[in-house]
């Protein structure tokens, strides 16, 4: 083969050029802390570094989320804890007024010493069960957070001892729904952040039964009810007890029974105030005489000629102060103080429940942080530079591309023409 000094000239100038481009390109690298510049070059390092870049985001959302559901239940739960002080404070006076310990104290009779602070302990209760986050919205009213999910009705009535107690609260009714407002903690994992008022503010198990006779009922077509929120499928020629057995078998806290006379009753197992709705257009419910024809939104569309039994907390003080208006002792020791321990039995059940959620929005962040450092790292693996070997990398190459061109000066020799120049 021939060796031209032309050959040997390209060859030298080929080899120079391919060391600056590799030159250029490790700069390069050093410069950005990026392994490449285009997707073209490293199109498997561009695929990983998009899934772990969305990866990340989505942790930071996720971690975002737990922040904010941490808040919203230890709100709650302090908000219950006060709830807790005062269900324990009213406990104590009704002890005592059942016992008779303080009458006679400082010129005041037992009842009306102790009823009047039973009235201001129920506004306290009203207040917290209104209570707001930082944002404004109310906290125990499901998915409505614009408007007060508790509703006082007051009369001005002569109280205790023939005294004038201005603003008597006479009942509370609930306006809020049973929504529970969930926040997402990872991939189709959800927990809950948000309890119904309906279910804490409650102090006894409830029962709703129908007065009607039930016995040549069947279901003229295929509809469906829910109860606290469960779907449940009534299939045409459905009898009561076919109705009654779907109920059973169902998710709820709910439980119906057919009394002697063929009508339905349903009974809580858990206190709670039971949420009916017919769905679709259909009757079932109404046809059963639970709810009204025509009535508005649960929980206000009870049947008027349905019996209705079982008391909020706030019923339990209402129900407390007019027994101490009517020194009625033996209720006072014995149903009053049963229903405030049912009362404080709920609170610290679902104070509870909140605990253990918080406990576990507290684990799942320790496991975000974790993935978080995890991502982070295969993320700089992927599209990062190690500087150190980069740096090495950049001296070896310029020191090869010096040797070469060294060598190149000494192999490419003088050519006729030069001399004649």
């Amino acid at each position: 083969m021939r060796i031209t000094n032309q050959i040997i000239t390209n060859t030298l100038l080929k080899n120079v050029g391919r060391q600056q481009e590799d030159l250029d390109e490790i700069q390069h690298q050093i410069g950005t802390s990026f392994k490449y510049r285009r997707p073209s070059d490293e199109p498997a390092s561009v695929v990983n570094g998009v899934y772990f870049k969305n990866r990340l985001h989505e942790l930071e959302q996720f971690n975002r989320n737990i922040y904010d559901g941490k808040s919203r239940l230890n709100q709650m739960d302090g908000v219950l804890e006060s709830v807790t002080d005062i269900l324990q404070r009213v406990r104590v006076l009704t002890v005592q007024a059942a016992n008779g310990t303080l009458q006679g104290d400082k010129g005041f009779e037992l009842e009306e010493a102790i009823g009047r602070e039973i009235d201001e302990h129920l506004k306290a209760l009203v207040e917290l069960a209104n209570a707001r986050d930082a944002t404004g919205k109310f906290i125990f009213g499901g998915f409505t957070v614009d408007k007060k999910p508790f509703e006082v009705i007051e009369t001005r009535e002569k109280g205790l001892k023939g005294l004038t107690l201005k603003d008597q609260i006479v009942g509370v009714e609930y306006r809020g729904d049973i929504g529970e407002q969930i926040r997402e903690i990872d991939k189709g994992e959800y927990i809950g952040v948000t309890l119904a008022g309906n279910r804490v503010f409650w102090a006894t198990n409830m029962s709703l039964t129908s007065p009607k006779d039930m016995t040549e009922y069947t279901a003229t077509s295929d509809q469906k009810i829910r109860i606290d929120g469960v779907e449940i499928s009534i299939s045409v020629g459905d009898t009561l007890d076919d109705i009654i057995d779907k109920i059973n078998t169902s998710p709820i806290q709910v439980r119906a029974i057919k009394l002697g006379n063929n009508n339905i009753s349903l009974t809580t197992t858990s206190p709670h105030q039971i949420w009916l709705e017919d769905m679709e257009g259909g009757t079932v419910l109404r046809d059963l005489g639970l709810i009204e024809v025509g009535a508005s939104e649960p929980p206000g569309n009870y049947s008027r000629t349905a019996t209705v039994a079982g008391l909020s907390i706030f019923d339990v003080l209402i129900q407390l102060r007019n027994d101490l208006t009517a020194k009625d002792q033996e209720r006072i020791g014995g149903k009053d103080l049963g229903d405030i321990d049912l009362a404080l039995e709920n609170i610290l059940r679902y104070r509870s429940e909140i605990g253990a959620r918080t406990n576990r929005l507290d684990n799942h962040e320790k496991r975000i942080a974790f993935d978080k450092t995890f991502m982070t790292e295969l993320l700089a693996n992927n599209e990062g530079v190690d500087l150190a070997e980069a740096v090495m990398n950049l001296k070896w190459l310029e020191s090869v591309h010096n040797y070469a061109l060294n060598v190149g000066a000494r192999i490419i020799r003088p050519t006729l023409l030069d001399f004649l120049k």
